[in-house]
């Protein structure tokens, strides 16, 4: 009497040489529980990689919106030679060639010298102890334009003469420089406000 076969023999035969149904089932339920144990770990690794990711991102946020709120630092790299040159502050002034303001012999020349602005120069002399006004350059005659934008200060042109419509004595001169030349009346009603550029001189005018 042969001995009784077991589930497995029973199993080979019923599936003529190849992988029965219970054998089937059984690597089934070994490759389920095999993979239920694995899960969780894979589940964690999975967190861990998107974990990662977002930290990454959150790391090119952080790196590209910093510079944005920092306060700028100095750079090595600056260019050179482009910086324009600072105007000077708008100025006029008067000057006696060869001598003095306060003594400035009949005969001499007068110059006109103005920083800071571009613009038509106007000038003229008031007696201190009153009497008539000498014009020395407006609308009328000849107002002399000028070009001292820059920090170097520019003369007029023409120098003024001392002649003898200048009684020896003390002067005020006065100098304006505005956008256009002006006349003589307008130059008088100007506000100082308005000049671009002003300047007022006490001169004393002596004998030779």
């Amino acid at each position: 009497m042969n001995p009784p076969r077991t589930n497995e023999e029973l199993d080979s035969l019923l599936g003529r040489g190849g992988i029965g149904a219970a054998r089937r089932d059984a690597i089934l339920q070994t490759v389920l529980a095999r993979v239920k144990a694995e899960s969780p770990a894979r589940t964690r690794w999975r967190w861990s990689l998107a974990g990662f990711g977002t930290a990454a991102v959150a790391a090119t946020a952080l790196f590209l919106l910093v510079p944005w709120f920092s306060p700028p630092a100095s750079s090595p790299f600056r260019a050179k030679g482009t910086a324009a040159k600072a105007s000077a502050t708008p100025s006029a002034e008067i000057e006696c060639l060869g001598a003095a303001l306060d003594a400035c012999p009949t005969g001499s020349l007068l110059v006109v010298r103005v920083a800071g602005v571009h613009g038509f120069v106007s000038a003229w002399a008031e007696p201190a102890q009153g009497g008539e006004r000498i014009w020395y350059f407006s609308a009328e005659t000849f107002s002399p334009l000028v070009d001292a934008v820059t920090t170097t200060p520019a003369a007029t042109t023409r120098a003024i003469k001392i002649g003898p419509e200048h009684a020896a004595g003390a002067y005020v001169v006065k100098v304006r420089v505005t956008e256009r030349a002006m006349g003589r009346d307008d130059l008088l009603r100007l506000p100082e406000s308005a000049a671009l550029a002003k300047g007022q001189a006490l001169l004393t005018v002596t004998s030779p």
